[in-house]
């Protein structure tokens, strides 16, 4: 049975908590309130790395088990304890598996290691082959030898999100405001969690780069699915494109998850940052009515205009929603990354001039 234990009061929670420990506090609070998810998350754990399952009895957020390392969740079973490495954005370390791997070895009861992250997570090969691996580490065994050996908070949602109480929708709310949320595509929903579709994402960019490069403008993939064009323009040093799930503006008609563009301006073209100061404003692609992009003035704006110097400046980002980007016909796909390049060309140099 679960703990019937006296539960945390939310409304004590230190106000001084960073993003992940906060996290922590209010995941352990869910599953103290809502037993029955605590036990459909061990479910899910166990079953999907093909391990039976224990009875849930309490979730603990930090809990003290060695001075020498902090878990950041711990799932108490009648049979076995699950440490969670909770990834919210950071990829991993190896120390960091690896000392979760001797915290298990010399725990009472049988202990297990989890990853649950919400972004690309790098483990290393030989970490996961590791006897300790092996011994102490579960991951979905639909996974494995694969570039994706954790799990991911996308699904965890999926749980949380089936539940009828008002606590558990609220949380569910909570995840989707920390971009938890999977991206309901059938061919790019995976985007931001699985590093083999963020390189097949980079390779729609081809047909760009191709562009750029009859042009002589240099350019280059960056990361997993970014692309750097250096110097389009004689004032303008970098455009840098990407995908995101989340952005700083917070009045876009568009939605997540987005495509992105920055413009950073050489830090001496101060009549070129000028024209872009407290910009806003939005037009559809000429080649493709149904995208619609939108751009804001950096978040620091004026104050650029304070600060001398050559480094480049932020001036301006360009967004779209991503679902209209995207699609299974890759050839359409290359084209609509083309003509947005192409399109944010334009309207910055008819900005600046």
């Amino acid at each position: 049975m679960p703990s019937q234990q006296a539960m945390t009061n939310i409304f004590l929670i230190p106000p001084n908590l960073n993003h992940k420990e906060r996290f922590a506090a209010f995941w352990e609070y869910l599953l103290e309130n809502t037993p029955d998810l605590g036990q459909d998350l061990v479910d899910f754990l166990a079953q999907r790395s093909g391990k039976p399952s224990s009875t849930f009895i309490k979730a603990v957020g930090y809990p003290f088990l060695s001075p020498d390392v902090q878990p950041d969740f711990i799932l108490k079973c009648q049979d076995f304890d699950i440490i969670c490495d909770h990834r919210l954005e950071s990829e991993l370390s190896k120390h960091s598996l690896d000392a979760y791997f001797i915290l298990a070895k010399f725990q009472t009861k049988p202990t297990y290691v989890v990853v649950i992250s919400n972004s690309y997570c790098l483990i290393e090969s030989e970490i996961l082959g590791s006897d300790a691996a092996k011994r102490y580490y579960l991951q979905p065994l639909d996974y494995v030898n694969s570039s994706m050996p954790y799990f991911c908070w996308q699904d965890i949602y999926a749980l949380v999100s089936q539940k009828r109480s008002h606590l558990a929708h609220e949380f569910a709310e909570y995840m989707h405001f920390m971009d938890m949320q999977p991206w309901q595509h059938s061919m790019w929903g995976q985007l931001f969690l699985n590093p083999d579709v963020a390189t097949n994402f980079s390779q729609q960019w081809n047909l760009t780069i191709e562009h750029l490069q009859e042009l002589g403008i240099s350019c280059k993939h960056s990361g997993y699915s970014a692309l750097e064009i250096i110097y389009p323009l004689p004032w303008l040093q970098l455009l840098y494109m990407y995908v995101s799930r989340s952005v700083q503006h917070n009045d876009l008609q568009s939605v997540s998850p987005f495509l992105v563009a920055t413009i950073w301006i050489k830090g001496d073209e101060t009549e070129q940052i000028r024209s872009f100061q407290r910009i806003s404003d939005h037009f559809t692609l000429p080649e493709n009515k149904d995208i619609t992009v939108e751009i804001r003035a950096s978040l620091a704006d004026g104050l650029w205009m304070m600060k001398t110097g050559i480094r480049p400046k932020l001036a301006a980002t360009y967004y779209t929603s991503l679902d209209r980007v995207v699609s299974v016909d890759l050839e359409q796909m290359q084209k609509n990354l083309l003509e947005f390049t192409k399109s944010i060309f334009v309207h910055a140099q008819n900005i600046s001039t």
